[in-house]
């Protein structure tokens, strides 16, 4: 077995996520800017900018349309994975520290942080099929 070697973060790696499939993978930092890579070869197939933050965690969706991102900087964003567009952000009072997606990726459980006088604390979001709702 020869490893893979993907490089495209400049700061160091805290989360890792594979989609339902197991043919992407999903990179978070501190470098503010999530991956997505084929995980056969390891090539990149794109960023998502938008965080001003580490970027503590995601989640995929089943299908693998949507992507979840918590970050430092007290926003949650939801992302289209194919095209990288920002779909909708959730601001939070402190850093959100981990996000996953229900089954049928309805609903997603965030968690915050301890931060100033906020104390940590665990939020139900409810997802729409259309960004605009």
């Amino acid at each position: 077995m020869r490893p893979i070697l993907m490089k495209g973060h400049e700061r160091p790696l805290t989360f890792l996520k594979y989609n339902k499939e197991g043919d992407l993978l999903f990179s978070c930092a501190k470098d503010h800017t999530p991956n997505a890579w084929f995980a056969d070869n390891g090539e990149r197939l794109g960023t998502y900018k938008g965080h001003n933050g580490a970027v503590w965690c995601c989640d995929v969706s089943r299908d693998s349309m949507r992507l979840i991102t918590g970050s430092a900087d007290q926003s949650v964003k939801l992302w289209n994975v194919q095209t990288g567009a920002q779909l909708y952000t959730f601001s939070f009072a402190s850093p959100a520290r981990s996000v996953d997606f229900s089954i049928g990726d309805q609903l997603t459980v965030i968690t915050t942080d301890p931060f100033m006088e906020q104390t940590a604390a665990i939020h139900v979001k409810r997802i729409a099929r259309d960004p605009a709702e």
